[in-house]
């Protein structure tokens, strides 16, 4: 039997904002990459979904520990809703149920302009399950009022009615419950989502549909903050992708400096420590979250335009004016020769720099000119790194003449890919800009299509600025997700921009052909600021870390910021008594009880009680 709830109706007031240019402290943005430290435990691997035609994307991997095994989401169990579920909004009669059920129906490409038309989210867009705020839009077709939506899922299938009565202010536009989302979303996670709305005909009994779009969702809650700069605030603001909106993490407001314009920022792999261009490029290093300042420790001013940390957070490597120096993060002194300066091939800048989790590569931007707000000529260079000895570059994208320009590379949790930015011409305010992504193995380059050229649900669209690229942190292969900046127009809501961009957000699977779906809109931003420079780090509440990393699989397991550290394990399905190492990473060592698969208690100690076992799997 199908339910039925009436839902409230959720208005939300948008002020569009003249598009000024953003200008910020320091000119305009770019971006590195980041992972960091989180909370300890995390919930047993799980098995991957195959969408888009592509190879498995699933998570994998015998990490356990705090959760018990259970899938979280927002705090709480994920909701696990099956069968149909009807919602009305308010205002709304309850008749427009058995309207949309009796009338005539006209399939999709019946008659374009009576049909409705679905403007936001884009066809093959990804999305976390703990971002339930996203905008649903749509062209009415001709004078039409009452409309169904269809979310049709493996596990669901939910119809929500609506009229022009219900719509948010602007436009024929829906934005879910948190309840609606549960069933929608959360109870589908790790599937896709079949999307489409239908209208009904004033005066008539005639139903018009749009054509469906497929929408998708996370297996399991996407974690970590995004720290962003914005010209509203000309600072750093601070956001989980979860949350309604940011806070100004930096300068802090209450702060007698809080005035002081901050930018071109980069925070450690754990989290703790945040580098910035202070007051101008000027470097300042701070602790996260208590913003004390770390560097410098005196009086001496570094010049500063890109930096990053080693993964252990116990080097900075600046950038400025083309050099790179490498200096001690805990008192801003040089490390190495020559005053810490790298060395870099004659004639070259470098810039953009990104240390990977394994600690053993930089990835930086090589080019001919410039090296602060703007480069040349740049080609993505690899500079090995070995206990304070830098080899000579190894170019992995090199350049292909002309105006051809790549830059802004980030690796990707796992140190196997690097995405970066094209464009022709210089790098700063570059419409041209596009993200690729190149097989660190190989040098293979792949293009990233629906993430660059799909817009409100029209594919070709270019020249939008798709730049600035960091990567969520993960601890767990699959999908990953990637933050960038672009001018693009989102839904009806905000056009397309001249110069101030904002941050979107786009799932990426290595293993697919085009191995990114269509970007989101970051919801906790404002729309009348210009927003970019997205670093996404862990944070200490995040869930899904586990105690130890696991070797082999190049990933900061258990949030640390370092990858496949020396006291990593193998872990095994089964504990190996009395040897003093948590085999199976359970976060428990020597747990050498038997788990009992049926009784509900955890037996072995490990945190997981029967199926949620990894050593009930073996028995069964």
């Amino acid at each position: 039997m199908e339910n039925f709830v009436r839902s409230r109706a959720l208005w939300v007031s948008v002020f569009l904002g003249g598009l000024a240019a953003a200008t910020g402290c320091g000119g305009g943005g770019e971006a590195d990459s980041g992972s960091g430290s989180g909370g300890s435990g995390a919930s047993a691997g799980t098995g991957g979904t195959n969408l888009l035609g592509g190879a498995n994307s699933g998570s994998g991997g015998s990490g356990t520990g705090g959760l018990s095994g259970v899938d979280t989401c927002a705090g709480g169990p994920c909701a696990n809703h099956s069968g149909d579920m009807t919602f009305v909004a308010d205002g709304v009669p309850e008749s427009i149920v058995d309207t949309f059920d009796t009338g005539t129906v006209n399939e999709s490409g019946t008659d374009a302009a009576r049909e409705p038309a679905i403007v936001y989210p884009s066809h093959e867009t990804m999305f976390p399950i703990n971002v339930s705020r996203i905008r649903h839009e749509w062209t009415a077709g001709d004078g039409n009022t009452d409309f169904e939506l269809t979310f049709e899922g493996p596990n669901t299938t939910v119809r929500v009615y609506t009229n022009e009565a219900a719509f948010l202010p602007d436009a024929p536009s829906w934005l879910p419950s948190e309840e609606e989302w549960d069933w929608i979303a959360e109870s589908n996670r790790g599937e896709a989502v079949t999307f489409t709305v239908r209208a009904l005909e004033p005066g008539t009994d005639d139903i018009w549909s749009s054509e469906p779009i497929e929408l998708y969702f996370s297996e399991a809650e996407v974690e970590g903050a995004i720290y962003y700069w914005s010209t509203g605030t000309e600072g750093i603001m601070k956001a989980l992708v979860s949350d309604p909106t940011p806070t100004k993490f930096y300068t802090d407001p209450a702060a007698a400096d809080g005035d002081k314009c901050v930018a071109c920022h980069t925070l450690s792999r754990d989290g703790t420590r945040l580098a910035v261009g202070y007051d101008g490029e000027t470097l300042r290093e701070v602790s996260v979250p208590d913003r004390e300042t770390l560097v410098p420790t005196d009086n001496t001013e570094r010049k500063s335009a890109w930096t990053t940390f080693s993964p252990d957070g116990e080097l900075l490597l600046v950038a400025a004016d083309g050099v790179l120096t490498l200096i001690d993060s805990d008192t801003g002194a040089p490390v190495g020769d020559n005053d810490g300066l790298v060395p870099l091939p004659d004639g070259k800048v470098a810039t953009h720099p990104d240390w990977s989790a394994l600690g053993e590569n930089v990835a930086i931007t090589l080019g001919t000119s410039g090296g602060n707000k703007d480069v040349e000529g740049g080609e993505i260079a690899i500079l090995p790194y070995n206990d304070g000895a830098w080899g000579e570059p190894e170019i992995l994208v090199p350049n292909a003449g002309g105006e051809d320009n790549n830059f802004f590379p980030v690796w990707s949790p796992d140190s196997a890919h690097i995405a970066y930015v094209n464009a022709t011409g210089k790098s700063k305010d570059a419409l041209s800009a596009v993200l690729r992504l190149v097989n660190v193995g190989d040098g293979t380059v792949t293009e990233l299509v629906r993430l660059n050229e799909r817009v409100n649900n029209e594919d070709g669209v270019i020249d939008i600025g798709n730049s600035m690229p960091t990567w969520a942190p993960s601890s767990k292969p699959g999908t990953f997700w990637v933050a960038f900046s672009s001018l693009r127009a989102y839904a009806t809501v905000r056009e397309q921009a001249d110069k101030e961009d904002q941050i979107w957000i786009a799932a990426i699977d290595p293993d697919n052909p085009d191995p990114s779906y269509s970007a989101f809109w970051a919801p906790f931003q404002s729309v009348d600021e210009g927003n970019h420079r997205a670093f996404w780090t862990h944070t200490g509440e995040d869930e899904q870390c586990t105690c130890v990393d696991e070797c082999g699989d190049n990933l900061d397991n258990d949030c640390d910021g370092t990858a496949d550290e020396d006291d990593c394990s193998e872990c095994q399905l089964t504990e190996i008594c009395g040897d003093g190492i948590d085999n199976d990473c359970d976060c428990v060592v020597d747990d050498c009880n038997i788990e009992i698969c049926d009784d509900g208690i955890d037996n072995d100690g490990d945190g997981l009680a029967d199926d949620f076992d990894p050593a009930c799997a073996i028995v069964k």
